[in-house]
């Protein structure tokens, strides 16, 4: 997705910590292992969903992975450039962990509404102010709407939020059906898809015309529990591509002391500078507006 070249380019002008700084993503998954070599100082908040009582604050213990696929998404977003294991995509990013489903990656949709709502209001519980969590990064779904889910996602939208999911791994290769789960669904929901290296779209990604944009989610390579790295695929593992190239776009406006873009605004820079990757040219059913270009995205 050219986050190399952006790093290239960009870092001799704004430093390092530009590709990243004052922007936080919520990463709304099963926790994220805060100790792991890649992660250190990145996951600065988090808020544990799951259970009885709801956990807010600073103790990231309340909200360790102990699943993976939380830790395995934030090292998409957010892992040191260091020369070991992976790069983030934005690797100076501030990271909220939202841990809304269980050790094994299970979840109730009451949880993740409660999720977004305390990701969009930040540490001080208050939406409209500086701690909010502006992007949330959801590789999650499931099959059936719900009100309460989709209450949430207005709400967050209303509030400046722009939410990125997974469009799910129930994909057929029909392009009659339309396989794309909750809440990357919704309209104001960044709905992305998963393509391997060799620009193919697996069957297993969710077509439908809610889809919108495609990212890399086959053999991912990335950060995992315990300290750990892991290779995943799924429209989970695209997803935190696309959030963390929303973040350096916000990011590097930051630096350059220009207001945050809108979610309207984000939308249109990626449709405009996605890859066409489909078959016909255009939009279609199994890769939306194409691949995302990061480097493309942030010089739109």
């Amino acid at each position: 997705i050219n986050a190399d070249k952006t790093w290239d380019t960009y870092y001799p002008t704004y430093s390092w910590s530009a590709l990243g700084k004052g922007v936080v993503v919520a990463v709304l998954d099963t926790g994220i292992y805060y100790k792991h070599r890649e992660l250190l100082g990145r996951v600065i908040w988090c808020a544990n969903t799951v259970g009885r009582v709801t956990y807010t604050g600073t103790d990231l213990d309340k909200c360790i992975d102990r699943n993976g696929h939380g830790t395995h998404v934030a090292g998409i977003i957010a892992a040191a450039i260091d020369n070991v294991g992976n790069a983030g995509v934005s690797p100076n990013v501030s990271i909220y962990a939202i841990k809304v489903l269980n050790d094994g990656g299970i979840g109730f949709y009451s949880d993740i509404a409660e999720g977004i709502i305390l990701a969009v209001k930040g540490p001080d519980g208050l939406p409209g102010t500086i701690d909010d969590a502006k992007i949330l990064s959801m590789s999650l779904g499931g099959s059936s709407d719900s009100n309460v889910l989709r209450d949430a996602v207005n709400w967050a939208y209303s509030n400046g939020a722009i939410i990125v999911a997974a469009a799910g791994n129930s994909g057929d290769g029909d392009p009659t059906t339309d396989n794309i789960v909750y809440p990357a669904r919704y309209d104001n929901v960044i709905a992305v898809g998963a393509m391997d290296q060799n620009y193919n779209i697996p069957t297993w990604s969710s077509d439908g015309s809610e889809i919108d944009f495609v990212a890399p989610g086959v053999n991912i390579y990335s950060t995992y529990k315990n300290g750990f790295y892991a290779t995943l695929s799924g429209t989970s593992m695209a997803t935190p591509h696309v959030s963390a190239t929303i973040a350096l776009i916000q990011a590097l406006r930051i630096a350059a002391g220009k207001q945050p873009l809108t979610f309207n605004q984000i939308y249109e820079v990626l449709n405009k500078t996605a890859i066409d990757v489909g078959p016909s040219g255009g939009f279609d059913v199994f890769s939306g507006y194409g691949l995302i270009d990061t480097f493309a995205a942030v010089n739109y």
